[in-house]
């Protein structure tokens, strides 16, 4: 499509919005593009794919933004610096433009394309054409996302009344995305009614004959699991993530509307029993698997305070728990209920109020919570199961979600992190390298950024490298952040390398080639060395002697050890307190040896620095050489000696007494802090997991660290999942594999829920624990039980039945009929 880059913005706009209707309807679709791969989704978010149209005016309005208020407005700031170079010279403005004269040219041209959107919207509709849909979805969304970021930089320059039509602007848009998503649900609540629900054969229940001669369940519920399984694939990769999950859940919500209110009203005969109710308890399987989608947490998943739950999930347990209730009612062999009824029906265990976690979850889908094999029904879910559900929640997300992640961590004992660990200090062994971690070039796989619109190029990785050694730096890094007590899960994993300690040895200070777990730990300790390594110089500068500049590093250490995360401080206090007798740190003690060794790199990469210039200063203080050990003219040298003298830090005893008192400064502040007893109370709530979060999200380098831990953690779920599930933090015997496991085959997903055949319950009916289920609290009234056991087709049926069967039967029919229910002894 040719477009017009010059002249008025208004006129461009105009033109541009003409041709793309044009390509319209000679195509009967729209361009679009994608969006970068680490700028969809998040607080605002941000879609997936976009029209052209929209991006093309976004660009447009970044260049005249830069040119009305001569700064980023939050958006292109997170280019490269060569992509915005380049986007600067495509966008190039060539008069200066008031703040608010952008304003009213922004809300104009965001008119036009609000309308130019609608009628989009109108004939997608018309034609249940989903690619247009989802593309000015996208539109709506990216441009409600401007909008929203241009009101908040330009809030206080520019005047209330444009502000007031900016936010006008954005209520309008948010207002159209919200009705796009609500048509799309629309649209596939439609198709999954009309042309999915729909089969003759398959649900002719009152049929004499039996269907697929009692082989396999209905056609319907398998093509409904495999659609609502296709159609969330479509969602989480075209629709912005919340919406997408918001549509998944109302989708999933309606669907089961109409299939629950079909199973509660249905009368089959007694031929087609068997297969109505293995069709039932399907339902209830694949509900189990396609909740994790549309939950956001493992709360949600159990039905943890119902009645705060979001409407769609609330709605969602309710149906799930009617069909259980109806499927034990009507569904469980006569001896069982009978054995249950027997003793009045005011006494049954289902009357009682319903608990979490959802009974119907633990029946259906009992491996999402680590088969919990119990005759009684729990009223809590242990610790041990609730972390395999958080990490089954985890992995079906649309988007990462960070907080999940570090709870999964923490959850049970940091049982995760262990495997991980176990499984990642093994497989890296004695490997060594420089800390090139944060090499972004490096980790990119196959070299090149997503090329999407607001792509940050160098910052940008849409797929990485996750090798042992990244793998375990990111895992250590995010530990040596978090982890309260590193003592069970940092010191146990290294101990099994048997010469682990050897890199915490005096000699190895100077050796930048480290193994991935001392680089992760030596991380964060780089901010603090700048301003140790300015102090220095101006020390020498005024005349400092060797000793003065080292006893003036261990008071900068003293001073300036309160800025570092408190669990780096405990991790590297364990590992002191695990050194072997023939492991010699610096000072006698590993908290100085990590805090030299970073020191010492931090003076190297310092001094490569000052020899790539030319000193040329112009004035020199007259300084006692005979005095001084340093040459302050010639800074490259003064550092590297200060390096050198890192080194060798505590010969002679010099400062030996400075560097005890220090140590035990920063032991006893340690041991007070772990003496808090509110650290282990609160350790797994959700405040303090959103903190340690945002702690990480600050640096780019625990940015990377939790993204390659997702990544790690939704290779290997799989084999972490059967680990948990038998309560085994040993590593991992086999290789994480280099792609997740949740992409499988069209076969095996259409005959499989999850990896268990589709027809369990027909294969199994007979080793069904009855009685299990039947003293479970489900909520029912007695009314509700009563008219649920008259609608057995045994009832109509009493020809059909055997001996025992008819016995039985007339038993629960008495129990049913009297209005003060029998007991039978």
């Amino acid at each position: 499509m040719e477009i017009m880059e010059d002249g008025n913005l208004v006129d461009r706009v105009r033109i541009l919005l003409q041709r793309d209707m044009q390509y319209y309807q000679e195509m009967q679709t729209v361009l679009k593009e994608p969006l970068c791969s680490r700028i969809s989704g998040g607080k605002l978010d941000f879609p997936r794919h976009a029209s052209f149209v929209a991006i093309k005016i976004v660009a447009w309005w970044e260049a005249d933004f830069q040119a009305a208020f001569e700064r980023h407005s939050g958006l292109t700031s997170l280019m490269g610096s060569k992509s915005s170079a380049t986007a600067e010279n495509e966008e190039r403005v060539i008069k200066k433009i008031q703040p608010s004269e952008f304003v009213l040219l922004v809300v104009d041209t965001a008119d036009k394309l609000l309308e130019h959107l609608h009628l989009l919207i109108q004939e997608s509709l018309d034609h249940a054409d989903l690619t247009v849909l989802t593309a000015t979805l996208g539109a709506a969304a990216l441009i409600r996302n401007c909008l929203w970021c241009y009101n908040q930089q330009a809030k206080n320059l520019i005047s209330v009344q444009s502000s007031e039509k900016l936010n006008a602007s954005y209520k309008s848009y948010h207002e159209m995305a919200e009705a796009v998503a609500e048509r799309l649900l629309d649209l596939h609540c439609r198709l999954i009614s009309l042309y999915i629900l729909n089969e003759a054969d398959s649900l002719s229940w009152h049929d004499t004959k039996s269907f697929f001669e009692r082989e396999r369940c209905s056609f319907v519920i398998q093509m409904w699991w495999l659609y609502i399984q296709g159609t969330k694939t479509d969602l989480w990769s075209t629709v912005s993530p919340k919406m997408a999950q918001r549509v998944f859940s109302g989708m999933l919500n309606e669907s089961l509307s109409i299939i629950i209110t079909r199973f509660v009203y249905g009368r089959p005969s007694l031929v087609r029993s068997e297969q109505f109710w293995t069709d039932a308890f399907n339902v209830l399987c694949c509900t189990g698997y396609l909740a994790l989608g549309a939950c956001v947490n493992a709360n949600e998943m159990i039905g943890m305070r119902l009645n705060k739950l979001p409407t769609a999930i609330r709605d969602i347990h309710t149906k799930c728990n009617e069909l259980l209730i109806c499927l034990l009612l009507r569904g469980t062999p006569l001896q069982e209920l009978y054995q249950v009824f027997r003793f009045g029906l005011e006494n049954l265990t289902i009357l009682q109020p319903r608990r979490e976690p959802a009974p119907w979850l633990l029946i259906a889908a009992p491996n999402l919570a680590g088969s919990i094999n119990s005759d009684v029904y729990i009223s809590n879910l242990p610790k041990d199961r609730g972390v395999i559900l958080e990490l089954n929640v985890l992995r079906h997300q649309p988007q990462p979600n960070w907080p999940q992640l570090i709870k999964v961590i923490f959850m049970n004992d940091y049982a995760v992190a262990k495997i991980l660990l176990n499984t990642l200090i093994h497989k890296c062994g004695n490997f060594t390298s420089e800390n090139d971690f944060e090499n972004f070039e490096k980790l990119r796989l196959g070299g090149k950024s997503c090329g999407g619109f607001l792509c940050g190029g160098i910052t940008c990785n849409p797929s990485m490298k996750v090798t042992s050694a990244l793998g375990l730096y990111s895992l250590m890094y995010i530990l040596t952040y978090i982890a309260q007590d590193p003592g069970c899960v940092i010191a146990p994993a290294l101990r099994q390398l048997p010469d682990w300690s050897s890199y915490l040895d005096r000699q190895q200070v100077w050796n930048q080639s480290r193994p991935p777990w001392l680089n992760a730990i030596l991380n964060p300790l780089k901010n603090m060395m700048h301003p140790i390594i300015e102090i220095l110089l101006e020390a020498v500068r005024t005349g400092a002697s060797m000793y003065q500049a080292m006893s003036l590093v261990i008071g900068c250490f003293t001073e300036l050890y309160v800025t570092l995360p408190p669990s780096i401080l405990k991790t590297v206090l364990v590992l002191h307190d695990n050194i072997p007798a023939h492991c010699h740190p610096i000072g006698g003690n590993v908290l100085l040896h990590v805090l030299c060794s970073s020191l010492y790199t931090a003076l190297i990469e310092f001094s490569e620095i000052c020899e790539t210039g030319i000193q040329d200063s112009s004035t020199t203080r007259e300084i006692d050489y005979e005095l001084n050990f340093f040459d302050p003219n010639d800074i490259p040298a003064t550092v590297t000696t200060l390096a050198e003298a890192i080194c060798s830090i505590d010969e002679d005893n010099k400062h030996t007494s400075q560097i005890d008192d220090f140590f035990q400064l920063v032991k006893t502040n340690v041991q007070a802090s772990n003496a808090d007893s509110c650290i282990k109370e609160t350790s797994n709530t959700s405040s303090i997991i959103e903190i340690y979060t945002d702690e990480l999200l600050f640096t780019s380098s625990g940015r990377q660290a939790l993204k390659l831990t997702h990544e790690l953690l939704i290779r290997a779920s799989d084999l972490l999942l059967n680990k948990l599930r038998r309560n085994d933090i040993t590593k991992l015997l086999d290789n994480i594999p280099e792609t997740s496991p949740l992409f499988k085959p069209l076969t095996h997903i259409m005959f499989h829920i999850e990896d268990t055949t589709f027809d369990q319950f027909l294969i199994q009916y007979e080793k069904t624990n009855w009685r299990k289920l039947l003293t479970m609290p489900l909520s029912v009234t007695l009314d509700h039980a009563r008219s649920q056991l008259l609608l057995r087709p045994e009832f109509k049926n009493v020809g059909e039945l055997s001996h025992k069967d008819k016995e039985a039967m007339c038993s629960l029919k008495k129990l049913c009929s009297s209005i003060k229910t029998a007991h039978f002894k």
